[in-house]
């Protein structure tokens, strides 16, 4: 690797960064300089199987998946994985570091192409597989019409493909765009500045202790996270989701995919999910019962599905 700038990075008493790790600054093309942070196996003395890109959803950052990172580690794959432009230790757009701001998922895959092709091609062995959580999937799958070449295959974690309510939700993002600047906080996101959810009202794990670790991330670097959505991020995901259900749009995707659709998500729509599965052409989607919206971060029962169904479609 050239010589990046170091880049901070969060740790606990009982929840460390898994052995090796690397965490860097990468300048985009713009001058905004991207978190990302890699693990890369010995040649010489293991066999590699191969590279993983992990991505992760929206208000998410890669402290939030150590215990993941390993599990991929532990089956001889390198691992890179950057927190998205706008969130995480990654430079925002605007200078509210609270908000969630894009104006265009366009620039998301920018920086995942420019990552690809200037930071894996050049250092990390192949095949290179992805994994990608809610926006990350979204992403993913939305790179596919420029990258799929890159991929041998994605997985889909309770990809953002709908909500329950979008017909409404995306009415008042159009009349937001009349009425509300595209940098204040969306009518239905309140921000609730350093609050904790508690528990028992949180809609992403039934795992108590997942959910408790990634509180205490949090309260060592509040920054890490964000408190709310903009006007603009809101039009941005309609905008993408309109893209990539259009017929010329999907037909296009011969990369090998995987989806894991929690049947219990109350994040995005799982029927949804199910609905746009049916257009990819080369998709194999598996429903898991009582699952939340974050299976890596659910009970060690739901994860060692998720695992199981891994192994098996990338052949381990």
């Amino acid at each position: 690797m050239q010589n990046f700038k170091e880049a901070p990075y969060l740790e606990l008493e009982n929840y460390k960064a898994p052995k090796g790790a690397n965490f860097i600054f990468i300048p985009m093309p713009d001058n905004k300089k991207i978190r990302l942070a890699y693990w890369k196996k010995d040649k010489l003395n293991e066999e590699i199987f191969g590279t993983v890109l992990l991505q992760q959803g929206h208000n998410e950052f890669i402290e939030k998946y150590y215990e993941c990172i390993q599990e991929l580690l532990d089956r001889n794959f390198n691992v890179i994985c950057f927190d998205w432009r706008g969130q995480g230790m990654s430079d925002r757009m605007i200078e509210d570091l609270n908000k969630q701001y894009i104006e265009d998922f366009s620039v998301h895959t920018k920086d995942l192409s420019y990552i690809i092709n200037e930071v894996v091609y050049k250092n990390f062995a192949g095949p290179l597989f992805g994994i990608g959580h809610s926006m990350g999937g979204h992403l993913l799958l939305l790179s596919q019409k420029y990258n799929q070449k890159n991929f041998k295959a994605i997985i889909l974690s309770a990809p953002m493909l709908g909500f329950k309510y979008e017909k409404i939700l995306f009415f008042l993002s159009n009349c937001m765009k009349i009425f509300s600047k595209k940098n204040k906080y969306f009518l239905f996101s309140k921000p609730n500045m350093g609050k904790e959810t508690p528990f028992e009202q949180n809609d992403l794990t039934s795992d108590l202790n997942r959910y408790k670790r990634t509180q205490k991330l949090v309260r060592k670097k509040p920054s890490i996270r964000l408190w709310g959505v903009t006007n603009a991020w809101v039009n941005a995901t309609k905008d993408s989701l309109s893209k990539i259900r259009k017929k010329n749009w999907y037909k296009l995707i011969k990369t090998p995919i995987c989806i894991i659709n929690p049947l219990s998500d109350r994040v995005v729509n799982p029927e949804k999910t199910q609905e746009m599965s049916k257009n990819l052409q080369n998709c194999k989607i598996y429903n898991i019962e009582n699952c939340e919206h974050e299976i890596l971060m659910e009970k060690d029962s739901l994860r060692s599905d998720f695992w199981k169904i891994f192994d098996n479609f990338i052949n381990i």
